[in-house]
């Protein structure tokens, strides 16, 4: 009897997990035994199971309950892509790939942008063959493609095209809407390819004044439409500010109603451009997270589908009827674990080729004189084997809890994790440092009263929403300040 690997299966390998299955477009990656990695080898089309042990048995039994194998017909062999293969560097699944800086729009918070200045820079033809050839060989097979606005990059087509020939997959598509059209869409269709559009749109009456572009407004509700007219799943990104708040809630109806997936909050902060043009505008911590308390109370109440992503706050999803505390990292602590789970498996790459933890403070880290590699000069696959920036993103939390003394003692140390790297950031200039936004969290007892909405909304109307953290309620009522 043969065997083979079913079409979405194919065996890889890393540095420090040199066994491993990869399903296609899927994250993580499966460590396996030596024994079962050999096996699956074997699993070509062509290599015949004769007389199996019953080990063998064992395993040919599990795997094809799972899904990973079956029996294979007469000349079946395995795809190129499915064909075993090691990577010779570290394991990143996904890479978030800034393929231009410039931008058809003059938007006020671009965290890519030091200050003001228009970015001009971008990825010329033989650099991006050459890092999409670099991003294959490390084995990284979804993308997010992002700018600048990446619609305008003058070989966009061509970047996608190419990314999903190898049998990549670019997962979301980072864009303003404004040069979306009815042909780019049928031909994302046509060679595969169903990107997740993650369309900027930051409210009625306001979206014009923040993106720097009279008409901005009126093209990305164009662009929403077009999408979800071709059966696109359509993400928005909301940048909330003190101009704003006045038609937050009729946004998210509009944008629950005409069937976008998932509407995400940003307390637009801290960027280096955003300093510079914000004035009043900027929310308080402590401001936002009560407005969003309020905003969550009354959307919740409508019954409407859309899933809200409240940044650095709160994660709630009406479909299934739970939310989460976003400032509390799932799963179970360990000193060992990195600072950010994100740039852990997520690389970035900023429009210049140059690595950094994350897009969201490529601006400042470029400010500050960070120099963490850069593609074009070193090489994608030297840098994933050992450079600045597999040292930072690989730094522990035990590492950073010892950089901040007032971490070791603080209660919730273990559910924020140190919070998110880009605030710290940010706010103090210390990528190692408290991220001062979890501790105004959990020291103001937000996860309380977060309970507290829901329980309202659940008297109200008898919408009933579950919590997913499993946080005690002993750990809930900790004062840290005593």
């Amino acid at each position: 009897m043969k065997y083979i690997l079913n079409e979405n299966i194919a065996l890889r390998g890393w540095r420090l997990v040199p066994f491993a299955l990869q399903r296609k477009w899927r994250s993580p990656a499966q460590k396996l035994t030596p024994e079962e990695y050999y096996f699956l080898a074997a699993c070509d089309g062509e290599t015949e199971q004769s007389n199996p042990s019953e080990e063998r048995k064992a395993l040919i039994e599990r795997f094809c309950k799972s899904g990973i194998i079956r029996e294979a017909k007469e000349g079946e062999q395995l795809t190129d892509w499915q064909k075993p293969r090691y990577c010779d560097n570290r394991y990143f699944l996904e890479a978030n790939w800034a393929i231009t800086g410039k931008c058809t729009f003059n938007c006020k918070h671009c965290f890519m942008a030091a200050d003001n200045a228009r970015l001009v820079r971008e990825f010329s033809r033989e650099q991006w063959q050459k890092t999409i050839e670099e991003l294959d060989k490390c084995g990284i097979q979804t993308l997010t493609i992002t700018g600048g606005e990446p619609t305008i990059h003058p070989d966009f087509m061509e970047i996608m095209r190419e990314i999903h020939r190898r049998g990549m997959r670019v997962e979301y598509l980072n864009t303003n809407g404004a040069a979306i059209s009815h042909e780019m869409l049928e031909e994302f269709r046509a060679m595969g390819a169903d990107p997740m559009m993650k369309i900027s749109f930051d409210g009625l009456g306001h979206h014009d004044w923040m993106r720097g572009k009279k008409g901005a407004e009126e093209e990305a509700l164009r662009a929403i439409d077009l999408c979800l007219e071709h059966g696109f799943r359509v993400y928005i990104q909301t940048c909330i500010h003190r101009h704003n708040l006045d038609t937050l809630f009729e946004t998210a109806e509009m944008l629950a109603k005409k069937g976008v997936s998932e509407m995400r909050i940003i307390r637009t902060s801290e960027s280096l451009r955003w300093k510079q043009n914000a004035g009043d505008a900027c929310l308080g911590l402590l401001e936002y997270y009560d407005l969003m308390l309020e905003f969550a109370e009354r959307y919740a109440a409508t019954g409407l589908p859309m899933k809200l992503d409240m940044w650095l706050f709160m994660r709630m999803d009406p479909k299934h009827k739970t939310y989460h505390y976003r400032p509390v990292r799932n799963g179970c602590y360990r000193d060992s674990m990195p600072v950010c789970p994100d740039t852990r498996h997520m690389l970035a790459i900023n429009s210049d080729g140059s690595l950094v933890p994350c897009n969201q403070i490529s601006g400042g880290l470029e400010k500050h004189g960070w120099d963490l590699g850069n593609v074009h000069r070193d090489g994608l696959q030297k840098l994933l084997q050992e450079s600045g920036l597999l040292r930072t993103v690989t730094c522990s939390l035990g590492t950073m809890h010892e950089h901040n003394k007032a971490c070791i003692e603080c209660p919730w140390r273990k559910l924020c994790a140190g919070g998110c790297r880009a605030m710290a950031f940010s706010l103090t200039l210390d990528y190692l440092g408290v991220d001062p936004t979890m501790c105004a969290y959990f020291r103001n007892g937000y996860m309380q009263k977060t309970d507290a909405v829901f329980a309202r909304v659940a008297q109200k109307t008898g919408i009933v929403y579950q919590n997913v953290d499993g946080i005690s309620e002993d750990l809930k009522k900790v004062d840290s300040k005593k």
